[in-house]
């Protein structure tokens, strides 16, 4: 007979939940799928990503008065941002007697805006710049280096390009002007707020040392190693097509992965 005391109350049942055993089978999750959800789960808070932009740039005869540069790219910039809707705009704008360096921390759609307008000025004749030179576009940057966007014009004495020479490659000088960026913006960050305007309006007295040569801006300038605006357009805007080993071959395979 049964020993019918002994018996235990069942127990519910869990549901069960299909998992694959290799990254082979369908409908698991493959490894680009993990990837993105990762990232996904890193980036959840942030809205957009932020990348830097710095090039230098010769002005151009039509421009009467320095400060209109800085007046026109605050103009652009706040079209731009209405526009795109996307990260706000930092950086530094350091106008030299006949060049000027540009900083800017902002969307990839602002710097792509920002670019296509200089390879349009660069081949107008009346346009404030004849020439303008990509230092480097760094992407995802984890942190502003300015708190706002500022412009300020130097008070230089205009030097000639002639004299400047030098033995070192474009490839350590390019580094060497980033640098002296790096650090400038690191000098202000530490500045207190209510001296900040004047330590901006004097920079060339308290640390010259932070200023890109404006001989060095020229000489950049006539580099054929740096790309110009149009050029990074005209890799930018290329279709990316890529053409597989397999979709060259006749028949087209049957199988791709073994399912065995």
């Amino acid at each position: 007979m049964a020993n019918w005391d002994n018996l235990e109350e069942p127990t519910t049942r869990k549901k069960r939940v299909w998992k694959p055993i290799s990254g082979l089978e369908w409908p698991g999750d493959s490894a680009l799928d993990l990837a993105l959800k990762k990232l996904h789960n890193q980036d959840f808070d942030r809205k957009a990503l932020l990348h830097r932009l710095v090039y230098i740039a010769k002005l151009g005869s039509e421009l009467n008065d320095k400060r209109d540069l800085g007046t026109y790219y605050d103009k652009q910039f706040r079209q731009w941002q209405n526009q795109y809707q996307g990260e706000g705009v930092t950086g530094m704008l350091l106008v030299y007697p006949n060049h000027y360096v540009h900083l800017v921390e902002s969307s990839q759609e602002v710097l792509t805006a920002l670019i296509r307008d200089l390879a349009e000025m660069g081949e107008r004749d009346d346009a404030m710049i004849t020439d303008s030179k990509i230092l480097v576009i760094s992407g995802n940057i984890s942190a502003r280096l300015f708190g706002q966007w500022n412009s300020r014009v130097l008070n230089l004495p205009a030097s000639r390009l002639e004299l400047y020479e030098t033995n070192e490659s474009i490839e350590s000088l390019v580094p060497e002007c980033l640098t002296q960026m790096l650090k400038l913006g690191m000098y202000l960050a530490r500045q207190p707020k209510l001296s900040l305007k004047s330590v901006m309006d004097s920079l060339h007295e308290k640390v010259p040392e932070f200023l890109i040569e404006q001989d060095l801006i020229g000489y950049l300038l006539q580099s054929v190693d740096l790309a110009s605006p149009k050029q990074y357009l005209g890799l930018y805007d290329r279709p990316f097509d890529v053409v597989l080993d397999s979709e060259l071959v006749w028949p087209l395979a049957t199988k791709t992965f073994p399912l065995s």
